[in-house]
Order: C-alpha cells, then sequence, then structure tokens
C-alpha cells in the first residue's frame, strides 16, 4: 500500500466516521468543561472572601473590581456549567465560558511573566489546591473545550434540542 492510497483511505474513513462523532464528542466536551465549571463554582462558593484575597494577589485590578468580581465568579461558573451540561444557549455558555477561562490563563501568564510569587492557583478552592503552572495547562485544555463547542456545536441529548424546533433530545 502506497503512502497515497494510505491517506485516501484514512480520509474516506474521517468523512465516513466523524459525523457519526462529532455529537458524541460535543457532548463529551460539554460534560467535562461544564462539570469543570460547576465543580469550581460550588467549591468556591463559601469562600468569596479567601477568593477575594487570593485574586488580589494578582495585582491586575483595583480593590472594587476585583470584589464585585470575586463575589460574582462563583455563581457564574455554576450558571455556565448547568448551562454546558443541560445544553441551553450552547454556542453562547461555550464562548463565555472560553472568554472566561481566557482571563483566568492570561492572569496567570501575566502573574509568571511579572514574576509574582503565586503558587497556588484559587481555581477550586480550597478543595483543590494547584499550581499555578498546573491551572494553566488545565486552562488551555477548558480553552479548547470550549473552541469544540463553538466550532461544532452539535444540540445531542440538549435541552436546546427540544426548544429549537427538534423533536428529540437524541438529534
Amino acid at each position: 500500500m502506497t503512502r497515497r492510497s494510505a491517506d485516501a483511505i484514512i480520509n474516506v474513513a474521517g468523512k465516513l466516521i466523524w459525523p457519526f462523532l462529532r455529537p458524541y464528542f460535543t457532548l463529551f466536551s460539554r460534560a467535562a468543561l461544564g462539570g469543570i465549571l460547576l465543580f469550581a463554582g460550588i467549591v468556591k462558593l463559601p469562600h468569596v472572601d479567601t477568593l477575594l484575597w487570593e485574586v488580589v494577589q494578582y495585582d491586575l485590578l483595583p480593590y472594587g473590581p476585583v470584589s464585585i468580581y470575586s463575589h460574582a465568579l462563583p455563581p457564574v461558573e455554576i450558571a455556565l456549567g448547568s448551562f454546558l451540561i443541560l445544553g441551553v444557549l450552547l454556542k453562547l455558555s461555550a464562548s463565555l465560558s472560553g472568554l472566561l477561562v481566557l482571563s483566568f490563563a492570561i492572569a496567570k501568564i501575566s502573574a509568571l511573566v511579572r514574576g509574582l510569587d503565586i503558587e497556588v492557583c484559587p481555581c477550586f478552592g480550597p478543595a483543590v489546591p494547584l499550581l499555578a503552572v498546573h491551572s494553566l495547562a488545565i486552562d488551555l485544555v477548558m480553552l479548547a473545550l470550549a473552541l469544540q463547542i463553538v466550532i461544532f456545536g452539535s444540540r445531542f441529548f440538549s435541552i436546546d434540542a427540544l426548544f429549537l424546533g427538534k423533536t428529540s433530545l437524541y438529534r
């Protein structure tokens, strides 16, 4: 078998298999990204004061906006995670989730570049202390999941399917 014929077989197989697997892959991406956001929001909710102190360490915003951000972040994460898992407003919730995760990544990169002594990330509150570098890797994976949902989004097994003219959750 030549390289050209092997490439042709892979190309045909990809065209046949990807349309079948895409809804399942998007469902996995929704569950993974939504689950991470939901967990992070629930864990941080009772520890807003600790989150506020940890966000202040990044030295990106004045205290007033940091206070608003710290109090709003856990409910926003819970809402976005729930929307992704349930399949409500998928492209919008995935886009907002991607922007939120991008803001986390930018803050961590900025702290690393400026040499700030931030060892533990407040990503998951006191439940899962992560090094900033490890949490940055998780942020990049989460960003990829959000992009996958936005680009290849499917209403497979979503509440959107019920309200946007589809007759079944499974299409």
